[in-house]
């Protein structure tokens, strides 16, 4: 009985309103967390461009016009076969080329003329090499052998009474060269680089005086004359075989008349356009420009109402005009133009497809062709000429270097006028004075880069008597440049217009008298060695 009764105790306490009562549970131990893992490292972002450099680049052509580029490139990750490259040859290409693992590119049938070659890399993750590769290439193509080239004791009018040389234009090929007599309207052709000429005015109808004349860089055959005393210009494409009006003489003004000429390069399906200066010696000049396909007729002015042209309180008259030697890449058209107390440089960008342009439009244009604090003389200047680096670029600042030289003295007089003409360097819109004094400069030229070139500067007056001044500099692109004098200067009455050859080899230089009187040594000269001594060869008016 008493088991019994400790066994029903036990269970009553066990069991409470129907629920079964469990024992406490035991104790659980807390676990040891785990060590966390490391986080993933992320590899480090490769922000190192690759770098490149030309390998091989013919910096000179002076016999073809073919030209191949190679170049070799490394990266600190992506291997040198997975670097991809870009190229563009500035005055031919329009853009750089799409990127490929290519390491060369060639060119074939380049015409004339300067261009700049840049290529660069790109590595997997999209880095470009700092800075493109650079080199820059003239192309001057060597005139082909002539048989029978005459000497300049036997060749046709090596001596010719009462001729004067007023302009002369050298092509691309050297070997042809063009002279004007303004005074007695005639036109000569040498196809022998000045030994032996041949008078091709015959299908010009316009009468004297002829005032100006502009071939073509890149096509000796595209040759333009402006006669009819400034109110015509005729034109050949056929290297002078034959001559037509352009039919601009019925958009000129009353007294307007052309003062300059320029011909474009060819661009586009080959086409060139040409480029006329005017002045009314009161501020009311213009420029002209044509397509030469659209001839006769089709004269567009692109100065009137055209975007930047005209000042506020005045016009201007154009009296040098100069198309940008890389126009196919650049558009650009140059020109000195002359208010009634000012002279300047105009810049213009021309639209070829709408065929208009904007002129001075970048900062500090029109540019005042003078030093801070001197004066210009304004409309009308008796001379003025411009003369282009070959690696001149309208669209790119650092490289708008222009060479000007303007004198509104009298033909012949050189006490008279403005005491600031003379020859003038533009660094973009800034303005030095080259000190080519006390001569008066009446023509420039220039051969070679902006940082390799030399310059021409063709006397007004003759110093002494028959033999008129020319000066080189070799270093024009100095703040101090150096002038070299001819010591046997060309002979002639004065006003020496000067040209290069296409390889810089050889100076011309043609003389004339304002009057075109008879035996005055006025001639077609040459030098071998950058102008200090000339040589007449033809065209001499003994």
């Amino acid at each position: 009985m008493i088991r019994l009764t400790a066994l029903i105790i036990i269970s009553s306490v066990l069991l409470v309103s129907g629920c079964i009562l469990q024992p406490p549970p035991s104790p659980i131990s807390t676990p040891t967390p785990p060590i966390p893992s490391p986080a993933p490292q992320t590899p480090p972002q490769d922000t190192t461009p690759p770098e490149i450099k030309i390998t091989s680049a013919k910096k000179e052509a002076t016999d073809g016009n073919e030209l191949t580029f190679t170049w070799a490139s490394n990266d600190d990750k992506t291997p040198a076969n997975k670097l991809t490259f870009a190229s563009y040859l500035k005055g031919y290409d329009t853009d750089y080329s799409f990127p490929t693992s290519e390491t060369s590119r060639a060119y074939k049938n380049l015409p004339a003329g300067f261009y700049i070659f840049y290529v660069k890399s790109q590595d997997e993750a999209g880095n470009t090499s700092i800075a493109s590769t650079i080199v820059e290439v003239t192309i001057s193509i060597a005139p082909p052998k002539e048989k029978g080239v005459q000497s300049p004791i036997t060749s046709s009018l090596l001596i010719l009474a009462n001729s004067e040389v007023s302009r002369i234009a050298i092509s691309n090929l050297g070997n042809i060269i063009y002279a004007l007599d303004a005074i007695n309207a005639k036109l000569f052709k040498s196809e022998f680089g000045g030994f032996g000429w041949t008078n091709i005015a015959g299908s010009i109808a316009g009468a004297a005086t002829w005032d100006a004349m502009s071939i073509a860089p890149d096509n000796h055959d595209i040759i333009a004359v402006a006669t009819n005393a400034g109110k015509e210009i005729y034109l050949s494409v056929d290297g002078g075989a034959n001559f037509f009006a352009t039919q601009l003489a019925g958009r000129l003004g009353v007294t307007e008349r052309i003062k300059c000429i320029a011909i474009s390069a060819g661009y586009g399906n080959n086409a060139h356009e040409i480029a006329v200066g005017t002045s009314t010696n009161s501020g009311n000049g213009k420029v002209w420009i044509n397509v030469i396909s659209r001839f006769p007729g089709a004269w567009q002015d692109c100065s009137t109402g055209a975007q930047g042209w005209l000042r506020a309180t005045s016009g201007v008259d154009v009296f040098a005009i100069k198309y940008s030697p890389a126009f196919p890449a650049d558009n650009t058209l140059l020109a000195i133009a002359a208010s009634t107390g000012d002279t300047f440089l105009y810049m213009g960008t021309r639209d070829l497809a709408a065929n208009s342009i904007i002129w001075n439009n970048f900062a500090g244009y029109p540019a005042e062709i003078c030093q801070q604090g001197q004066d210009t003389p304004g409309t009308p200047l008796t001379y003025a000429d411009l003369a282009l680096p070959a690696d001149y670029l309208g669209d790119t600042p650092s490289q708008r270097h222009a060479y000007a030289c303007w004198s509104d003295n009298p033909p012949g007089i050189a006490t008279a006028g403005n005491a600031n003409d003379d020859v003038y360097r533009l660094d973009d819109a800034t303005c030095y004075r080259l000190q080519a004094r006390p001569d008066i400069i009446s023509s420039l030229a220039h051969h070679g880069t902006f940082s390799h070139g030399k310059l021409l500067a063709g006397a007004m007056k003759p110093v002494p008597s028959l033999a008129v001044q020319v000066y080189c500099s070799f270093n024009p692109m100095s703040a101090y440049p150096t002038w070299q004098r001819s010591q046997k200067p060309p002979t002639g009455p004065g006003n020496a217009q000067v040209a290069w050859s296409p390889d810089g080899k050889i100076a011309y230089c043609g003389t004339s008298a304002a009057s075109g009187a008879a035996h005055d040594q006025s001639s077609f000269s040459r030098s071998t060695d950058n102008g200090r001594t000339w040589n007449q060869i033809g065209l001499i008016d003994n």
